[in-house]
């Protein structure tokens, strides 16, 4: 292909994007620099949106449960509940894609809160004042992320600063992302779930709230399942409505096994090794052997 035809390429296919979608927001994703970290702000603005209506069925799902709860006759009552199964089963598919977002914000944002430790080198006796090793951690974290390890179109690291034009770019986008997030009722979420720093605990948080409250389903809809086989084992029937909420059931239950995996994995269980960031010397100064301008051999860094 010539670059006659790929430039050609890329405005037909510039051209598509912008009257399918948001301008700033499609000229941000593919910014070669700032496109990561605008990606990174749309999906954790799409998994609060997606939280948020996962609750909401959850909730129509049981008012549907608790209405045929009252309904006397049979059919009410059994027809109540396989709505709520449809709209719990509509509720686990969103809870698997924030479990599925998870992981994949979790790429994008390698630095972010709880997702490493700087362990401090020094003598088992000698060590510097908490304030001086405070300003070395924070220097170490500096230089690692001024590094040039990062290529274009690879995930932000922490505290990487963009080019101005491409934090334009990423303002710009995130702009019309915002009145995005609150035409689908997660303005404030979706700002929450957005942060840099904060923002995959935040939704480690909302995923926590939707595992009670698809365990809090799956129990309600395994009850209507029992409910539904004493109905027809007493008219004799077979139980097609039991057999769909069995179904429900177990979708439930696999998403709750799965989701808690996951969970587990993103806030670090007790007794497992956590990811090291880094390391820095917390013990005293070096001091250097006169004359020689070397450091003496018996204080080069050990581990404390």
């Amino acid at each position: 292909m010539t670059s006659e035809q790929l430039l050609a390429a890329d405005q037909e296919a510039a051209d598509d994007a912008l009257e399918a979608g948001p301008e700033a927001i499609m000229a941000g994703a593919a910014d070669a620099e700032a496109g990561p970290a605008v990606l990174a702000d749309l999906l954790a603005h799409e998994l609060a949106a997606s939280h948020r209506l996962m609750l909401r069925l959850a909730a129509a799902a049981d008012a549907m449960l608790d209405w045929g709860a009252d309904e006397p006759a049979d059919e009410e009552r059994s027809a109540a509940e396989q709505a709520a199964g449809r709209l719990a089963a509509a509720a686990s598919r969103l809870m698997e894609q924030l479990r599925q977002g998870l992981v994949a914000l979790r790429r994008f944002r390698p630095d972010a809160e709880a997702e490493g430790i700087w362990l401090a080198l020094r003598w088992l006796e000698e060590r510097c004042a908490p304030e001086e090793l405070a300003r070395r951690v924070a220097a170490a974290k500096a230089a690692k992320a001024a590094s040039p390890r990062v290529q274009p179109g690879d995930p932000q690291p922490e505290g990487r600063a963009l080019s101005q034009r491409a934090q334009l770019a990423r303002a710009l986008a995130a702009e019309e992302a915002a009145a995005l997030a609150a035409a689908a009722r997660v303005a404030t979420q979706g700002t929450a779930a957005a942060d840099e720093q904060a923002g995959l605990g935040f939704l480690a948080r909302l995923f926590a709230h939707e595992l009670g409250t698809s365990h809090g389903l799956m129990m309600r809809l395994t009850g209507a399942a029992h409910a539904g086989l004493d109905r027809a084992a007493a008219s004799g029937a077979e139980p097609v409505g039991a057999l769909p909420l069995s179904g429900i059931v177990a979708r439930l239950g696999d998403r709750f096994r799965r989701g808690l995996l996951t969970l587990t994995g993103l806030a670090g269980s007790e007794g497992k090794p956590r990811r090291i960031a880094g390391t820095v010397w917390g013990g005293p100064e070096p001091t250097l052997s006169a004359g020689h301008g070397v450091h003496r051999p018996d204080l080069l860094p050990a581990a404390g």
